[in-house]
């Protein structure tokens, strides 16, 4: 049977699948698909919506597999998860059996539960594996709404690997999202309120060797970049003694083989970063916790970011949507992360820092919610302690029912708080003006401004103010700060060749001296180029960001 494996992109609180991430998910179903022996083509959403030749596929195919949800909606710079019109489209157009799987088909998208329109045109929406449940179909024509076995994550992870090479961002920038394991160590207290992690149970972990296998298969494909994001907490990784505690001793020399086993496994690795982190775990272990550290910044790459699930500063919410962590506790976690990871790396960022997510409308919250969220922040900044992001959005309806529209005025103004008094400044302590950025990969252009990331977890945006060839590579020095980016031109700029644009965008040179160096070039020495200008100041303060390369 040909199949037709549609990647509508996973956006879950502990796994991502949005351009340039591809998801386990997708990754596994293939696998499964050509252990069933059967043939597929794979389609992301985007490739669908830009008319890709790829698409001829849905006219021949037997059976459409769709897998996607944004449980935690966000902003995506490029790609863009797939829409509930969309999803139904595709499939009232498409003749054959139609299985739509994954966070969507599980717990509604976005949070709402009310998937109506979907349920009548799809044959299958499996709730628990999709990939587990179409291996089923296809090899014993039988419909199990199972969990993959052990076995099965194993060889699935591996088999699937050469699906890497369909999607759009194959080989760069795209970045594997690889899954640790299943669950929450806090699922015997029920977990916070609002997180699908502790639905899933009792945590099932992969094994090490099981991980590092899975990256040699996909790196024989060409993968270079990998993040290992999809988990509750890395700290927590096999741990012991499941469900006597909710703040597990952790086991460095575990988490120590994985980290250089994937490290080794790779010989060409470009980005190797981690994703969540529960921070009452390194404050409550912190002899373990250095260890941990260390080893992140050893075996992984710079720019790596532990996000830290916060939510709240304030005691009732803590207490009333049993949170992971009291504010103690996650600022012992920030400055042990700090005291390790502050330095920075080979790419120009930290090697390793501290992010915090902060989620509005919770149980319990009130107008004194924000004021202790705030000072938590200013305190933070105070003591000059980094945070590469701060992550504030409204709760979504996954588990439960909150009310988000009681405080919305608040929330919008703690938000905009955030942004102008504590953002700005923390991106300008974490990348000082003439810092350079390696490596930043252009994806797109709006107006006379091009947009580019870092490959990484939470990659920092970066705008350069005109115009340049997008899907490539570049240094940036940075020149500016925003609230949440930063502003930047390419490095070291070429003054013998740069556009008009390009160079009014150097710090002090404007329209008017641009002009005057376009004129007055070629230059073959800096002498050449200070004597053009009509302040010898201002020449000389933007000898650090271009090269006279003819």
């Amino acid at each position: 049977m040909y199949i037709v494996l549609l990647d509508g992109y996973v956006d879950e609180p502990s796994c991502l699948g949005v351009p340039p991430f591809i998801s386990p998910y997708v990754r596994y179903t293939a696998g499964a698909i050509k252990e069933a022996g059967h043939e597929f083509t794979y389609l992301t959403i985007d490739e669908y919506r830009n008319n890709s030749p790829k698409n001829k596929a849905l006219k021949n195919a037997k059976l459409l597999a769709i897998i996607g949800g944004a449980i935690v909606p966000g902003k995506y710079l490029r790609g863009t998860p797939a829409s509930i019109p969309e999803i139904k489209n595709i499939a009232e157009n498409f003749k054959g059996t139609k299985i739509l799987g994954g966070p969507i088909a599980k717990f509604g998208f976005s949070g709402d539960r009310k998937i109506k329109d979907l349920v009548n045109i799809f044959d299958f929406l499996p709730k628990s594996d999709p990939d587990a449940f179409i291996f089923d179909l296809l090899s014993e024509k039988s419909q199990n709404d199972r969990l993959r076995t052990e076995k099965e994550w194993r060889n699935w992870a591996i088999k699937g690997s050469s699906v890497i090479t369909q999607h759009p961002d194959f080989p760069n920038p795209l970045i594997i999202e690889l899954e640790t394991y299943r669950g929450c160590v806090r699922f015997f207290t029920g977990g916070c309120s609002f997180c699908i992690e502790p639905l899933f149970g009792e945590p099932k972990f992969r094994e090490p060797k099981d991980i590092i296998d899975e990256v040699g298969a996909l790196n024989k494909f060409g993968a270079v970049n990998f993040r290992l994001g999809a988990q509750s907490c890395i700290f927590s990784y096999k741990i012991e003694d499941i469900g006597s505690s909710e703040t597990p001793k952790p086991r460095p020399e575990i988490i120590e083989k994985l980290l250089s086993g994937v490290r080794n496994a790779v010989l060409n690795l470009e980005v190797l970063h981690t994703d969540n982190a529960n921070p009452a775990v390194i404050a409550e272990h912190p002899n373990e916790a250095k260890r941990i550290l260390k080893a992140l910044v050893k075996y992984c790459t710079s720019g790596n970011v532990l996000a830290l699930g916060m939510e709240s500063a304030d005691p009732k919410v803590i207490a009333a949507n049993n949170l992971n962590a009291t504010p103690d506790q996650v600022l012992k976690a920030i400055e042990l992360i700090n005291e390790y990871g502050a330095k920075r790396g080979e790419n120009g960022m930290p090697k390793l820092l501290p992010g915090i997510n902060f989620l509005s409308g919770l149980s319990g919250e009130s107008k004194r919610t924000f004021e202790h969220n705030f000072k938590f922040l200013k305190d933070i900044l105070e003591r000059d302690l980094l945070l590469r992001r701060i992550n504030i959005r409204q709760v979504a309806f996954v588990r439960n029912k909150f009310d988000v529209k009681i405080h919305h005025t608040d929330f919008l103004r703690f938000k905009r708080m955030v942004r102008e008094e504590i953002d700005i400044n923390m991106l300008k302590l974490i990348l000082p003006t003439k810092t350079v950025l390696k490596r930043v990969f252009l994806e797109k252009v709006q107006g006379n401004v091009t947009f580019g990331r870092q490959i990484g977890t939470y990659p920092l945006l970066v705008g350069i103010p005109y115009q340049t060839p997008l899907n490539t590579f570049k240094d940036v020095i940075i020149t500016d700060h925003g609230f949440r980016s930063v502003t930047g031109i390419e490095y070291p700029l070429n003054v013998n060749s740069a556009s008009l644009k390009a160079l009014s965008s150097l710090p002090g040179i404007g329209k008017k001296r641009a002009a005057r160096i376009v004129l007055a070039r070629p230059f073959s020495s800096q002498q050449d180029f200070l004597s053009s200008l009509d302040d010898e100041k201002v020449a000389n303060s933007v000898l650090d960001y271009i090269s006279f390369n003819r």
